[in-house]
């Protein structure tokens, strides 16, 4: 019981000194991952079709 409750009191002052993002790097973290997931989808959408042509071409 006694590390139970040490463990307690040391992840409470490890959670204090933690710096948490504000809301609007947040929300920028955000933006900007979606950005990328969207050029990544746009990206393997263009690849699958034109490979995908280019085999039914040989087919």
């Amino acid at each position: 019981m006694k590390r139970l409750l040490n463990y307690l009191r040391n992840s409470r002052a490890e959670l204090a000194r933690v710096t948490w993002p504000t809301r609007e790097e947040v929300l920028q973290s955000t933006q900007a991952t979606l950005v990328f997931v969207l050029i990544t989808a746009l990206f393997l959408l263009f690849a699958d079709t034109t490979l995908g042509n280019l085999i039914g071409l040989l087919t």
